[in-house]
Parts: C-alpha cells; sequence; structure tokens
C-alpha cells in the first residue's frame, strides 16, 4: 500500500479511530530542509507540520516542556517545542535552548539546504527529538 492509499484510509477513520490510532504511536518523523532562518537564529527553529499537532496533543507533549535533542553525530542538546499564533493561525515550532551548551558539533553541522529527518518520540514519560541526515 503507497502513502496516497494510507492516507485516504486515515481519512475514512472517525475522531475517536484516529486518535486511538494516534495514541498508539510511540513517535512520529517528518522531513525538514535547513533553511537560512534555522541557521541565521540562536534558537534554530524547526516549523512542525501540522499533520503532527494530533500527535503532539495526544501524547501531552507540552510547549515549553525541556525535551533532549539528537543530533546526527550523536551530540545532544535541551530544547523545547514552542506554540504560537500569527495571521495564518497556529503553528509549533522545535527550538533550541540558546543558554545550554552542546557536546559535539551540534546544529553547526548542518549546511543550506541539507535535508533532515525530524524524529519526535515518546517512550512513557520521556519526550525527545531525533535529527538524522537523509541523503
Amino acid at each position: 500500500m503507497d502513502i496516497e492509499e494510507i492516507m485516504k484510509e486515515i481519512d475514512k477513520l472517525s475522531k475517536p479511530q484516529l486518535e486511538k490510532l494516534i495514541a498508539n504511536l510511540d513517535h512520529i518523523s517528518f522531513r525538514f530542509t535547513i533553511n537560512m532562518s534555522f541557521l541565521k537564529y540562536g534558537a534554530h527553529p524547526i516549523t512542525i507540520p501540522k499533520e503532527v499537532y494530533h500527535f503532539l496533543r495526544i501524547h501531552k507533549i507540552l510547549p515549553n516542556q525541556d525535551m533532549r535533542i539528537t543530533f546526527p553525530d550523536g551530540s545532544t542538546a535541551t530544547g523545547y517545542i514552542y506554540y504560537g499564533r500569527a495571521g495564518w493561525g497556529e503553528f509549533y515550532q522545535i527550538k533550541v535552548k540558546q543558554s545550554l551548551s552542546i557536546r559535539g558539533k551540534g546544529v553547526s553541522q548542518f549546511n543550506k539546504g541539507d535535508r533532515i529527518k525530524v524524529e519526535i518520540l515518546k517512550s512513557g514519560d520521556r519526550k525527545e527529538i531525533q535529527l538524522s541526515m537523509i541523503k
């Protein structure tokens, strides 16, 4: 079954069925292309697609909750999910806390145009973010 067929099937689910499906997921992922905003700003924002919002809400991944971010080289930092509103509506972003030190290369390993896979993982009470390069 390809992704389009899966999306059609998901669209057929009722809200309770969809919530049950999402509640049983232990992670969700999306792709992100490193852009100038990510490289320029100290918090290195990664905008989260709308399709991920249900996962965040159902798993109670709250804005401003500290989470470990693991970079492709294994280095880590503390980050959080930011919630905001703009003229087009609500949005979520992953941000790195500037005040905490990063061991290893951290964000400096990225260049504009790099494609990364962003995974938001939930295991029990532990929530974390993993970034990996897409070749």
